[in-house]
């Protein structure tokens, strides 16, 4: 198989991977629920806010001095660190003229997707340890991973041998031990490929910028190169836009410049991983837990959490009553809790209804 034919298959393989149900790149429901928390694609950036593009159509959203922001990376986030093309969840409320006012403005991580290229020197069950530079990297597999090893049809993990060059896409959701996606075999002979992942600054005919850490790199685009958008059929670069993280393989050629046989654009991590909403069953001294209508969650609580109990100054865990209705905003944990950043509790009148307005998630 020549060079050029292997890299045609890892390329096509990235694509069929990143279209993959078990990726989860789908894309957020059609049609946005109603309540507090709204999320969508930063559209547009004004002194006093941004308009915000969601499954149900735009929304102006207001900030004021008591707007909270948090952006990955960012120590103190403020409304300068928002960008047009970002990915956000946003809980609000309606003023007295009806204005939607966020209390709390979440840019949302694309999905933790990577690759990487190593040798692996240690096979046991399902896992593959794999020496790259500086270390070495832990890959689970499963049923949905997919092999690629030369002159081997329909290969396994069976097929993967001690001392083998492979280039492999991961879900790096766990820290400790990855998910393959994708495992190709390197053949001696071949410089194999090259991967980047980053965001996407320009947009041209035929290239992207794509600026990966402090770098930033052009990829050039060609009638060959294998091009996926989740929710896209048949897209081209026209479907790429400036602010989506994306995934590129290819070949290098030159300093910053590499040739792209397949891109893949990264949706951001499910809003509805970072919201918790439903009805408080217990309160601990820190932890809440939480029934909505399909699941019981746990809520964990710091020095770091705020809270908005009605009629409550300065309220605390303690102001929270098993019956009340909560939202939670927070970061996932490993063991599927949620780490609270801002929890608001909604006691209304019997005859109130708790739908907000359209595009919202709800409140119960």
């Amino acid at each position: 198989m020549k060079l050029r034919s292997k890299l045609s298959f890892v390329a096509l393989a990235t694509v069929v991977v990143l279209s993959a149900p078990g990726l989860a790149l789908a894309q957020e429901p059609a049609q946005a629920p109603k309540g507090p928390v709204v999320w969508g694609r930063v559209q547009a950036k004004s002194s006093g806010g941004f308009t915000l593009g969601t499954p149900s159509g735009d929304i102006t959203v207001s900030v004021d001095a008591d707007t909270r922001y948090r952006v990955p990376g960012v120590e103190q986030p403020t409304l300068a660190n928002l960008q047009i093309g970002d990915s956000v969840l946003v809980l609000g409320r309606r003023n007295e003229v009806g204005a939607f006012v966020a209390r709390l403005v979440a840019v949302l991580p694309p999905v933790p997707i990577h690759s990487l290229k190593g040798e692996v020197i240690e096979i046991q069950d399902q896992t593959l340890t794999v020496a790259v530079p500086g270390g070495q990297k832990v890959l689970m597999t499963d049923e949905h991973t997919v092999f690629h090893v030369p002159d081997v049809e329909e290969p396994t993990l069976e097929d993967i041998q001690v001392g083998s060059r492979i280039f492999a896409i991961v879900d790096a959701s766990d820290r400790e031990a990855w998910l393959a996606k994708l495992v190709a075999v390197v053949p001696e002979d071949a410089r194999g490929p090259v991967s980047l992942r980053g965001r996407v600054t320009d947009v041209a005919e035929a290239s992207l910028r794509v600026r990966m850490r402090e770098d930033v790199v052009t990829v050039a685009i060609t009638d060959s190169t294998k091009i996926r958008v989740p929710g896209v059929e048949n897209p081209t670069i026209a479907d790429i836009r400036i602010g989506d993280w994306v995934l590129v393989v290819g070949h290098p050629t030159g300093l910053c410049r590499i040739q792209a046989r397949a891109v893949g654009v990264l949706p951001p991590v499910s809003a509805h991983r970072f919201v918790i909403r439903g009805e408080v069953l217990a309160v601990g001294p820190s932890t809440l837990t939480v029934q909505d209508p399909k699941d019981t969650h746990t809520i964990r609580t710091d020095d770091k959490t705020r809270f908005r109990v009605p009629d409550v100054e300065e309220p605390t865990i303690a102001d929270i009553q098993v019956g009340d209705h909560i939202v939670a905003v927070g970061t996932p944990e490993d063991d599927g809790a949620l780490l609270a950043r801002l929890i608001l509790i909604r006691r209304p009148p019997q005859d109130e209804p708790t739908a907000s307005p359209d595009g919202q998630l709800p409140l119960t």
